[in-house]
């Protein structure tokens, strides 16, 4: 049974979870960035099945939070 959506809901690119592999592209980064500097610059993710996932809309947050560059 497909979702019903309201108006006001974000649009459904901004709730799905990305992988690494799709994180590093979206930031132009390569996956082992990722991994090695998740938790030492807050980016925002959780576990899905043993596997990092990312929320579109908690990167696009924290990224206008201005985030370090680099680690």
């Amino acid at each position: 049974m497909p979702v019903r959506r309201t108006e006001g809901d974000p649009p459904l690119h901004d709730n799905r979870l990305m992988t690494v592999d799709e994180l590093a592209e979206y930031l132009g980064k390569k996956p082992a960035w990722i991994y090695n500097n998740h938790r030492i610059l807050g980016l925002p993710s959780r576990k899905v099945g043993g596997s990092l996932r990312f929320r579109m809309s908690e990167v696009d947050r924290w990224l206008d939070r201005g985030c370090p560059a680099s680690a």
